[in-house]
């Protein structure tokens, strides 16, 4: 079991990596304001456990810093963060219900863009090359303070991207043949596919 779980964990990485990869990919072709690069961190979380997560999202930075720009490297801290927040909110059963989802996926995003200003303020003075950069320029025009304007720049397409990010992980996990899983039983539970009610029946009969 140990070595198939192994197998299993170097299967998983390098896939997740890549679902980030592609996702971005996607996001930086269109210049969209938005990044989709939590998509495998977020599965991987879930499937292997918060640190696995964490380490996709870290490989990711970096990988991404290498091909892309070299300003991935500082927001690694927010794709570990949103691998921790992602299995703490599937471990409370909050991948159950597409509302539930998009709440969590909210408190996320929320959380996230408070860790992504701080660090675009304090690294790069507020502008990290991203398309967001436009928004935040536009707002200190206006009077903003730059961590003010960096803030309400980021937090749109960031909630919305995490909720995105987050409804995604869930349908690919409703429809993904999760009986091949290590943890199968627990996320058939987590994201409601199984209700605890039955599960507590049969083990009483």
């Amino acid at each position: 079991m140990m070595k198939k779980n192994s197998s299993f964990i170097v299967a998983m990485i390098p896939a997740g990596i890549a679902l980030n990869w592609v996702a971005n990919s996607i996001v930086e072709m269109l210049k969209l304001p938005l990044f989709l690069n939590n998509i495998g961190t977020v599965l991987n979380a879930i499937v292997l456990g918060p640190l696995w997560g964490g380490a996709t999202a870290l490989m990711t930075n970096v990988i991404l810093a290498l091909i892309v720009r070299w300003t991935y490297i500082p927001f690694a801290i927010v794709g570990i963060v949103v691998a921790f927040l992602s299995y703490f909110f599937f471990k409370k059963g909050w991948f159950s219900k597409g509302w539930k989802v998009i709440v969590s996926g909210s408190v996320t995003g929320i959380i996230a863009s408070a860790i992504a200003t701080v660090i675009s303020v304090y690294v790069f003075g507020g502008f990290s090359g991203h398309t967001v950069d436009v928004l935040t320029a536009g707002l200190i025009a206006s009077g903003q303070q730059i961590f003010n304007a960096a803030f309400i720049a980021n937090i749109p397409g960031t909630v919305a991207d995490k909720v995105l990010t987050f409804y995604i992980v869930w349908m690919i996990l409703k429809i993904f043949p999760i009986r091949f899983l290590p943890n199968a039983k627990d996320i058939r539970e987590k994201i409601g596919m199984t209700s605890k009610k039955s599960i507590d029946k049969k083990k009483t009969a």
